[in-house]
């Protein structure tokens, strides 16, 4: 597909072009200026580090190393040419090298990245406040690693396996960026070729499918019909949740990128709420789907949940309204204190289904409840 002007009433082509024609460098320049807005190749990441090499015997060096919002590494390889050259091996190479690293590893490489663009944060911090992290988790770090490979085309070997890889659960995309001359301008079209954007909602389906079944079978059974879910009460200076509001209205609240996974539940779900550092402090069943807190009602009350007193009625708001605090309403069969939590083992994600059975009973049992207890 070409790229064209309207000129006196016709379509006039725009001229094809090549980067190196145009004098514009896979490093010095594409690699910058990706560096600087990787959400036009891959929404919903950001930078770790550029030319990553950190590994022993080899010299080898990833493009761009990037971070997703699940806490997945993204291997970005970018080439200037219109077939792809190798990057599919290469790619598949460094997401294997970089398999392993852990949290503490990344916050370096992002401390060494960060200072060579001249930026004073602090690594860590961008990194947990990026994934909604209150703390590291080496376990729920980099339990995958994705690939976006970038270029201005691809030959039908790189195509055909890259499609091959995505039907084994590989995580893996193509994006064409091709330049086009107009003038003294060079014209650059962005676009996702592989997935294509109209299947790509199947082929994730497909993909979580297919990681859901693994993961089932690591944790030794299938999705048993219960919720984990973080309450999200840090207990610091910017805490904005309360235990004691979420037990007495009946309620459990997300924001940020948090937001999408407390809308998963539905009424019905079977709940076990955890406060960190406490343990497991509740038990329950949602009545109510994920909606804004401005308009929660608490039912019991028959009020907005902004016009009861709460202990901490503030939540910070977002420039995107889809990811200021949402809310579901829980009706609890069981809550604790915090400091009479129940410890077991936890997931880092703000909500996700429990694939433990064994944990499951042990919940039940320290809950003093019984799948009986549940309502329908």
């Amino acid at each position: 597909m070409g790229l064209y002007r309207i000129e006196e009433g016709s379509l006039a082509p725009i001229g094809e072009t090549k980067f190196a024609d145009s004098g514009i460098y896979e490093r010095d320049d594409l690699q910058r200026m990706l560096r600087e807005a990787i959400e036009i190749v891959a929404p919903g990441v950001m930078v770790l580090a550029e030319e990553f090499s950190d590994w022993e015997n080899s010299q080898r060096r990833i493009d761009l190393l990037c971070l997703d919002e699940d806490a997945n590494l993204v291997v970005v390889e970018l080439k200037r040419t219109k077939d792809g050259g190798h990057m599919d091996l290469q790619s598949i190479r460094y997401a294997a090298m970089v398999s392993g690293m852990t949290f503490a590893r990344a916050v370096s490489a992002h401390g060494r990245y960060l200072a060579s663009i001249g930026s004073d944060d602090d690594a860590q911090e961008r990194i947990l406040d990026f994934l909604s992290w209150d703390e590291p988790d080496e376990e729920a770090f980099a339990r995958d690693v994705n690939i976006v490979l970038v270029s201005a085309d691809f030959s039908t070997e790189i195509t055909t396996a890259v499609l091959w890889l995505i039907e084994r659960g590989l995580d893996l995309r193509c994006v064409r960026m091709f330049p086009y001359k107009l003038d003294e301008q060079v014209l650059v079209s962005v676009e996702q070729i592989i997935p294509l954007p109209s299947a790509e909602a199947l082929q994730v389906r497909l993909r979580e499918k297919s990681i859901g079944i693994r993961e089932a079978r690591r944790s030794g059974g299938a999705f048993t019909g219960y919720w984990f879910v973080n309450i999200g009460e840090n207990g610091g200076p910017a805490n904005h949740r309360s235990w004691d509001d979420a037990q007495r209205y009946g309620f459990l609240s997300a924001g940020g990128k948090s937001v999408k996974q407390i809308a998963q539940l539905s009424p019905g779900d079977h709940v076990f709420a955890y406060r960190k550092r406490f343990g497991y402090v509740g038990a329950g069943v949602v009545t109510m789907g994920a909606q804004p807190w401005e308009q929660f009602i608490v039912e019991s009350e028959g009020k907005l949940i902004t016009e009861l007193p709460l202990a901490e009625p503030d939540h910070p708001a977002s420039d995107d309204p889809a990811l200021n605090e949402h809310t579901i309403g829980i009706l609890w069969l069981k809550t604790l204190d915090r400091e009479d939590g129940i410890k077991a083992p936890f997931r880092r994600p703000t909500a996700c289904k429990i694939h433990d059975s064994a944990l499951v009973s042990e919940l039940l049992t320290a809950f003093g409840l019984t799948e009986a207890d549940w309502p329908e």
